[in-house]
């Protein structure tokens, strides 16, 4: 699954565009702090006292913030972040809050790149995050598999993305043919249903399920969109 360069160029541009335009915004940097919390809890019952010498986040907005930064930096020794995006400058208008940004941002080196061409070594990583990501990306399976080769024999993935129910992938689908241009659909390439997003990542991530935040059955066909969890053991 492959979006079109035209498309992809599109989803990257738009999004520098709301990045940039939003990098003194309290609000917006609050929610950026906030949004991917939910899978730190299972992240740290899963790994007990465990310490991570080396960490890969993939996609970590060019706020340079991203999920293993903010809320697990204290069990990782040496974080790299990458985003395809130039890393901004923050300037809320908030003393505290600059000072919290900054030792946030100093935890990672960060690296622009694409996630489809990790610029790494294989099995260099023992912990490897993308969170929010692929359906903003042009090739969304290629990103898992420069995961998966970056990761160590043993090493932990943690994963996620939004999806859609049945019903709200065809009301989406509706809403892009008539709005186009609307930023929603071009920044977003494309749309994952849980069965389908769930299938993509066992198919490229050999290793075992140690958790996931599994829908409904319900939910997979008339519910919200949601951020869905998987956290992986990738096989020794």
């Amino acid at each position: 699954m492959s979006a079109p360069t035209q498309e992809s160029e599109d989803a990257q541009r738009v999004e520098l565009e709301s990045w940039t335009k939003h990098s003194c915004d309290v609000t917006r940097i609050l929610h950026e702090l906030a949004e991917h919390s939910g899978v730190s809890r299972p992240l740290r019952r899963l790994t007990g006292e465990r310490r991570f010498a080396r960490a890969l986040e993939v996609g970590v907005g060019c706020f340079s913030l991203g999920f293993l930064a903010a809320h697990f930096a204290d069990r990782i020794d040496q974080m790299d972040g990458l985003d395809p995006l130039p890393r901004l400058e923050l300037q809320p208008n908030d003393p505290a809050l600059r000072c919290y940004l900054q030792e946030i941002r100093a935890r990672m080196t960060y690296v622009v790149g694409q996630g489809e061409r990790l610029p790494f070594d294989s099995a260099v990583y023992d912990l490897v995050a993308s969170i929010n990501v692929v359906d903003h990306a042009q090739t969304p399976e290629k990103i898992l598999e420069e995961m998966n080769r970056v990761l160590k024999p043993g090493g932990l993935l943690v994963f996620g993305v939004n999806t859609l129910s049945a019903l709200g992938e065809l009301k989406w689908r509706i809403g892009r043919w008539f709005e186009p241009g609307r930023f929603l659909y071009v920044a977003h390439p494309h749309t994952f249903q849980w069965r389908r997003a769930d299938a993509m990542v066992q198919r490229t991530v050999r290793g075992k399920v140690l958790w996931c935040n599994k829908p409904h059955p319900v939910t997979v066909v008339a519910g919200h969109g949601r951020m869905s969890f998987w956290i992986l053991k990738k096989d020794d």
